[in-house]
């Protein structure tokens, strides 16, 4: 049996970020979620179209998150793999062993805690395992949930400090070959060394470099172009079954509120409180992280409606909340817009 004493168990908005805030705090580097959220240019928009039902999401690609706020920091960073799950799993162990907690990727209906579906498969959830024991074959995980800091799934609130996951549990939800985001037994390892300060040039290159790739994004389903493309799409969900229908609806109300682990308004309330803490150093930027808030209740106003579409199977609705989307992408792409001409970047 081995347990990390130093390490501390955090509960947070989003996956990812509150997996990085436990480990920058654990290296002696606290930072807020919003914070890592923000100088990783985490904001995004992907209108993706699945088997089952479409989705939208409101972050850039995992990894590539992680790298960028690892080059904006200078921050080691090493993304690694194994093909063979039982490797995998015992280099988690290895860096137990050495005192390292251990930051991965696993497809959330295999961890039992989470409650989820059967059918919804979403590999790209972010955990740490900071301890093991091999008599009771149990991983010791990190969640987003804390006693402090209670987090709703389909089927009621989780809240614990630490869960005990049955390594059989882990290496299938390691291994899930389920997209989007399909875990593929891989893990990072950080060195935190040459780490540097956060100072105005760093937060306005990471700014520069978000909200660049939202206004000229590289494909018709990303960015600013990825939420029109979403609000037109939406019009035609009245082609799909109901049991689609109502798919999509869930799909993507959790893909938006913060019960799906958004930090609410698809990541925008997120993005809004990085601004505000950001203009600590860039006084510039209070007003906009206001209205970057404002803008994520807006989004929640359309997670509002896709619940009701779930429940409900409404499609009368789609016609507004296509032009609401529509609206909500004209008002994004100004403030955006502000935003640049007031860094002058």
């Amino acid at each position: 049996m081995k347990i990390i004493d130093r390490f501390k168990t955090l509960g947070g908005h989003h996956c990812i970020t509150n997996s990085l805030k436990q480990i920058f705090t654990y290296y002696g580097c606290p930072l807020s979620e919003e914070m890592i959220f923000g100088i990783g240019s985490g904001l995004g928009f992907a209108y993706v179209n699945l088997a089952n039902a479409p989705m939208i999401s409101g972050r850039i690609k995992p990894f590539e998150f992680e790298e960028n706020i690892a080059k904006a920091l200078r921050i080691g960073i090493k993304i690694k793999s194994a093909k063979n799950v039982a490797i995998a799993m015992e280099k988690v162990k290895q860096n137990i062993d050495h005192n390292r907690p251990v930051m991965l990727y696993v497809d959330m209906v295999y961890l039992k805690y989470m409650n989820l579906d059967e059918n919804s498969h979403f590999g790209g959830h972010s955990i740490i395992i900071f301890g093991y024991d091999d008599e009771k074959s149990v991983f010791y995980v990190s969640d987003r949930d804390n006693e402090d800091f209670k987090i709703s799934t389909p089927k009621g609130e989780i809240g614990e400090n630490y869960h005990l996951v049955p390594y059989a549990e882990m290496k299938e939800a390691r291994s899930s070959n389920f997209r989007p985001f399909p875990p593929n037994n891989n893990w990072i390892e950080f060195d935190f060394s040459e780490i540097q300060a956060i100072g105005p040039a760093i937060l306005k290159a990471s700014i520069k470099k978000n909200l660049n790739e939202m206004l000229n994004p590289p494909a018709q389903l990303l960015g600013i172009n990825g939420i029109r493309k979403f609000a037109k799409a939406l019009k035609k969900w009245h082609i799909f079954s109901l049991e689609q229908f109502k798919l999509a609806g869930c799909t993507n109300y959790y893909m938006i509120d913060k019960d799906g682990g958004t930090g609410g308004g698809a990541f925008r309330i997120m993005y809004g409180h990085f601004l505000i803490e950001a203009s600590k150093v860039i006084s510039e930027l209070e007003n906009q992280g206001e209205a970057y808030i404002e803008i994520g209740t807006l989004w929640e106003a359309i997670a509002v409606k896709m619940l009701h579409i779930y429940e409900h199977g409404e499609v009368s609705i789609l016609e507004e909340m296509s032009e609401d989307i529509l609206k909500i992408a004209s008002r994004e792409e100004l403030v955006m817009q502000n935003i640049l001409s007031e860094l002058k970047v």
